[in-house]
């Protein structure tokens, strides 16, 4: 469960010794706008509260799509297998294991804090991926480089052609010693506009 939960806050969400990244799903037509689908790698680590606080990491990769109300992550592990399905949908949150195991909470905030006991603001991702932060604390001209939201940390550590490439999310965003942290590291390999689902 802690490695599910790991690779699930990620978001989110980057299994860094680079392994191809998914891409886009075959045979769908792109169209003009901006992304609803995002794919890339992630690394989750988890530290918890005390004063010998141990460490957990996770690391794979995830795919990332939004069809209006409908938001799908999936994560799998570096090698391609599988970890969780999570499914936003109106006012449903639906997260399926690897084992099959389901959970269903009216948000992701609820769901997560069901499984795992945090409320990771999972629908909030699209806009970070967009550098789209509620309270920017950090500007590059005109471009957001850091902002907090939800009690989480967001920082863009890298962009390309105005889109942010890498992200780092930590919570809570002001860490004190001793406390429970979560840190998720994100890399976008690729992010497209692709036609919405009948």
């Amino acid at each position: 469960m802690s490695r599910l939960f790991a690779a699930l806050a990620t978001a989110l969400l980057l299994a860094l010794a680079g392994c191809a990244a998914p891409g886009a799903p075959p045979g769908i037509p792109a169209e003009n706008g901006p992304p609803n689908f995002w794919a890339g790698r992630f690394a989750a680590t988890v530290t918890e509260a005390g004063d010998d606080a141990r460490q957990e990491r996770s690391s794979g990769r995830f795919t990332l799509r939004v069809d209006g109300p409908r938001t799908e992550l999936e994560l799998s592990s570096p090698l391609g297998q599988t970890i969780a399905q999570l499914q936003l949908d109106g006012e449903r949150a639906t997260l399926v294991a690897a084992d099959g195991k389901t959970w269903e909470a009216p948000s992701a905030e609820a769901l997560t804090e069901q499984v795992f006991g945090w409320r990771v603001p999972l629908a909030n991702l699209p806009d970070w991926l967009e550098g789209r932060v509620a309270e920017p604390i950090e500007r590059d001209g005109a471009r957001v480089v850091a902002g907090r939201e939800h009690g989480w940390s967001v920082r863009i550590e890298a962009s390309d052609a105005g889109r942010p490439r890498r992200l780092a999310l930590d919570w809570p965003a002001v860490a004190r010693p001793g406390e429970r942290r979560l840190s998720l590291r994100l890399v976008v390999d690729s992010s497209l506009r692709l036609l919405a689902r009948p």
